[in-house]
């Protein structure tokens, strides 16, 4: 993480390795060194205890320590409820237009009702001004039996046909009344959506808030300590990055420096995503961005694949679980990498050891180690 001088001021845009593993150890109670106060929704204030001396630099480092962990969980909570949102919302979308098609189709079956209904009262209407009556009693009052014979066997095909009639009306009152039933019921699936938009908004504004919190409480040499922290996390991400490619690859050497652009692939549209996803190094993340100027981490990855001429899905699940998985031992540049147990955050792998990818608030798209956090897999679009 960069110094900060505020809870939002970004990286550079040349910073190389930008994220870490999240450390869920910030859970346990660091008696003695951090309390954190809740007040109201998404509020934590930080403050530091007077039994670690600010000016002994060990005790000073570890609390910095503790407060990268917190704040990477915190961030890490926030994207998991970006992910929530995101997948609602794609859920709400979808609701809304089996809603308006259910819509559709019942004022069709009105419709249909409404003219055979009126079909059945013109034949009601002629029976009544033509006289019917009785088949039986006119046989027997006809001065023509024949004739009366012939008039009442039409009479039965008649009724017959009415009978027919009533049943299909009735029928169609029947799947008149389903498709309304299936209407209310699309109506309240999307009342239920949308409580639960709100509700991961709200989750993803209170951890961000907490987290920004946290950070806007340090005095200036702890923003300095809590830099250098995060600079040797990330020297030390690099290195495990190398060392896993070097058992990867064994012509490789783990002394061999990371590059941080490595050379993008010549052709294909694995190329073309990883093109685009490197262009956009430096943008910010933003919980539900899909660009130009801010991504968050799926909605980077389909820009990516867009740009290439390829469709994907926008989350980061319905991506790994949507698209044709690879072994992490054949990856291609263009590759998505699935990261945590919840398939919460995605990248582009880049090659070399490396993914290029939006990860939290205050940190801009930039370039990560492989296994910088934990993978579950990876997937190959197009």
């Amino acid at each position: 993480m960069a110094s900060f001088s505020g809870p939002h001021q970004p990286t550079p845009k040349d910073a190389s390795i930008v994220t870490s593993a999240p450390r869920r150890r910030f859970r346990t109670a660091v008696i003695g060194l951090t309390s954190l106060a809740v007040a109201g929704v998404g509020t934590v204030a930080l403050t530091t205890s007077a039994v670690a001396d600010p000016n002994d630099l060990a005790s000073v480092r570890e609390r910095m320590e503790q407060v990268s962990d917190q704040v990477d969980e915190l961030y890490h909570e926030a994207e998991v409820a970006n992910e929530r949102y995101l997948q609602a919302q794609e859920q709400h979308a979808a609701a809304t237009q089996e809603l308006a098609s259910a819509q559709a189709a019942v004022e069709r079956q009105k419709q249909k009702v409404a003219e055979m209904t009126a079909s059945m009262g013109g034949f009601a209407a002629a029976a009544y001004r033509q006289g019917v009556i009785d088949p039986t009693l006119q046989l027997v009052l006809s001065e023509d039996p024949d004739s009366a014979l012939a008039e009442s066997t039409m009479m039965d095909a008649f009724a017959d046909q009415q009978s027919a009639s009533l049943e299909k009306i009735a029928a169609e009152r029947t799947a008149l009344a389903q498709r309304e039933a299936g209407v209310q019921e699309q109506a309240a699936l999307l009342e239920q959506l949308e409580a639960d938009m709100a509700e991961q908004k709200q989750a993803i504004d209170a951890k961000t808030a907490e987290a920004e919190s946290v950070l806007s409480s340090l005095q200036s040499r702890e923003r300095e300590i809590l830099a250098e922290v995060e600079a040797e996390r990330q020297r030390q991400v690099a290195a495990q990055a190398s060392r896993d490619q070097a058992r990867q690859a064994p012509t490789a050497t783990a002394a061999q420096p990371t590059p941080e652009l490595p050379p993008v692939p010549a052709s294909g549209r694995g190329a073309a995503a990883v093109a685009f996803a490197l262009a956009q190094i430096g943008d910010a993340y933003a919980a539900g961005g899909t660009g130009p100027n801010a991504w968050d981490c799926s909605g980077l990855t389909q820009g990516s694949w867009r740009a290439a001429g390829v469709s994907i899905p926008r989350t980061s699940q319905s991506q790994f679980y949507g698209l044709p998985r690879v072994s992490m031992n054949d990856l291609q540049p263009g590759d998505i990498i699935g990261y945590y147990s919840g398939l919460s955050h995605v990248g582009i792998y880049i090659g070399n050891g490396q993914i290029v990818h939006s990860s939290r608030p205050g940190r801009p798209v930039s370039i990560a180690g492989l296994y910088s956090m934990p993978v579950m897999g990876a997937v190959r679009p197009g």
